[in-house]
């Protein structure tokens, strides 16, 4: 009796740890694709709100020197959060195909952490765009403006 309460306890180890526990790689790949396309409306913010920002530079209305340079850098923060996306989709292989399904969990963990730091940049990068916008009574792109000029 001992013996097959034992070998019942083993099955249900042996069963319980063959489950997956961790996401495979196709859903680590949809997950980081999904971050893409929300990325590239968010993308859409960020040149509107550079070009927000340079007609606000160019205006010549600015309160100080301090916040010409302020937005000048906004405005080049901006442009390198843009083309640090341009950069990630250009090294991202959609088509990733490595020898063992590990590997090809490992490249798309690698390309989450890639996605994951753009996506950073992009919401500190709109927020701070966004508050200066503000400042100087612009009103900031938003994502449902975005959608609107989608065609």
């Amino acid at each position: 009796m001992k013996n097959k309460i034992t070998l019942g306890f083993c099955l249900i180890g042996i069963l319980l740890s063959a489950c997956k526990t961790e996401p495979d790689a196709k859903a680590v790949k949809e997950e980081v694709l999904n971050i893409h396309d929300k990325l590239m409306i968010d993308g859409g913010k960020v040149m509107t709100n550079k070009m927000k920002l340079d007609s606000v530079l160019k205006s010549g209305k600015m309160k100080s020197p301090q916040d010409s340079v302020k937005i000048a850098d906004l405005i080049e923060n901006l442009n390198q959060a843009d083309e640090r996306m341009m950069d990630w989709m250009h090294g991202f292989k959609d088509d990733f195909k490595g020898k063992t399904e590990l590997e090809d969990l490992n490249y798309y963990k690698s390309e989450m952490v890639k996605i994951r730091k753009v996506e950073d940049d992009y919401i500190k990068v709109t927020k701070a765009s966004d508050s200066a916008l503000k400042e100087y009574h612009v009103v900031p792109a938003t994502k449902m403006n975005m959608e609107h000029h989608k065609h």
